[in-house]
């Protein structure tokens, strides 16, 4: 299993907000007017340009052995298909940690939810998305392939050095052996030394 080749894309979505996440943000202001108190609705108008903002260009891809929610990213095979579910809400601080794939926003039509755990850590992926049934055909046929795969390659993780960037926004990006770091090359700071 090679972590800094190209892999190809399975499914590729962007759930960032459009025009549907202002419609519920009428809906949410009116019920939170109606419902609660008119007081609550600036902390409502916080908390939803808060989640817009945070979620404005979120994207969830899959490829042949990763998938990946933004910048964060979990092997294939390491995910666990009985956990295969809708995604739930989580604990707040839960975002904060480098093994929770996180992207739920409230105006996509649906969720998915899988858990994982891959060398004694365990991994969430929770994503609000908008093609539902083909997101979880593609992780049904992706995980077992995956595991195949990394079961045929052995132990073997590519080692430390430049490679192909994931996210495609330079030419390279430095695995530490272990993962992804925010080094790329050319640096985004002006020409080579």
């Amino acid at each position: 299993m090679s972590v800094g080749a190209t892999q190809r894309l399975q499914f590729e979505e962007r759930v960032g907000p459009g025009r549907k996440a202002w419609i519920w943000l009428a809906v949410i202001v009116v019920i939170t007017f109606l419902a609660i108190a008119p007081i609550v609705v600036p902390i409502a108008l916080i908390a939803w340009l808060v989640n817009v903002l945070r979620y404005r260009g979120a994207v969830v891809r899959v490829d042949d052995d990763y998938v990946w929610v933004n910048r964060r990213w979990a092997r294939l095979a390491a995910l666990d298909l009985d956990t295969l579910g809708r995604a739930s809400n989580t604990w707040p601080w839960r975002s904060f940690s480098p093994r929770y794939l996180g992207a739920n926003p409230i105006w996509t039509r649906d969720s998915v939810g899988v858990r994982g755990a891959d060398g004694g850590k365990t991994y969430w992926l929770s994503v609000g998305t908008n093609r539902r049934d083909e997101l979880v055909e593609v992780l049904e046929r992706a995980v077992p392939a995956a595991r195949a795969r990394a079961a045929q390659a052995g132990p073997s993780v590519s080692p430390a050095g430049w490679h192909p960037d994931p996210w495609r926004l330079r030419p390279l990006r430095w695995w530490d052996g272990r993962q992804w770091t925010g080094y790329t090359w050319p640096p985004s700071g002006g020409p080579p030394p």
